[in-house]
């Protein structure tokens, strides 16, 4: 339902937040970050992806790439939501690269967090991960990144989170996926200095070297959420 302008006839959301996770883990992963956002007075949401977190019980070999485009796409456009800042972490920057394709008019940010990026070529999988996903039935079972207890709230929080890992569909990772970003959208990159070797860097370098795009650093590893989530806030309410 919208009004004659087009909106919502309850009212449109002043510049929303859309947070993107990345592979293996789920919506949750964005919790350390959520009371700070919420702060702001923004509409904050949190996807969970087709197979992850609170729908972890759809998860299977079968589900793609364009699924969890998909599941974004939707959520915009259902809602209604425009003048969007899109967060990708990890793996989700792949997804909000598709979805910037797809819904350019309603957006107006762009944030990467230590994530894939179409301003760099794709450096590909690890060697061996193809062979691994296919003795596991098509799934790719978590193992590459350590969780450090010191940031994820002791053992506990370690275990806490491990419970709620899945494994990732391959197929997930096996399909082209940059897009040119719309000009208007304003570009955002943050870089976990802590995780090296990274398979972001070649983003991360190029984002710095860009003209067009907002460039941070952070002395943290791949989940920055955890370990910095009142810098990772404040950058995203401000791209």
């Amino acid at each position: 339902m919208t009004d004659a302008t087009g909106g919502s006839p309850w009212g449109d959301d002043d510049r929303p937040v859309v947070l993107v996770h990345g592979a293996w883990v789920g919506e949750w992963s964005w919790l350390p970050v959520m009371p700070a956002l919420r702060r702001s007075g923004r509409t904050i949401h949190a996807v969970s992806l087709t197979g992850h977190g609170a729908r972890r019980h759809l998860a299977g070999p079968h589900i793609g790439l364009a699924d969890h485009v998909a599941d974004v796409v939707n959520l915009i456009e259902v809602l209604d939501l425009s003048r969007v800042t899109l967060v990708g972490h990890s793996y989700g920057g792949k997804v909000i690269t598709q979805v910037a394709a797809q819904v350019a008019d309603r957006l107006s940010a762009v944030v990467y967090v230590d994530g894939h990026a179409p301003i760099a070529e794709d450096p590909g999988q690890p060697a061996g991960r193809a062979a691994t996903a296919q003795e596991n039935g098509g799934m790719l079972p978590f193992g590459m990144y350590e969780l450090d207890p010191a940031i994820f709230g002791g053992q506990a929080g370690v275990r806490w989170c491990l419970d709620r890992i899945v494994d990732q569909p391959w197929a997930t990772f096996s399909v082209p996926w940059q897009a040119p970003l719309p000009d208007h959208v304003t570009k955002t990159f943050i870089y976990a200095l802590d995780n090296n070797p990274s398979r972001f860097d070649v983003y991360g370098r190029t984002a710095a070297a860009a003209d067009d795009w907002g460039y941070h650093e952070l002395d943290g590893p791949h989940f920055l959420m955890h370990s910095h989530p009142a810098e990772v806030a404040d950058i995203i309410l401000n791209a």
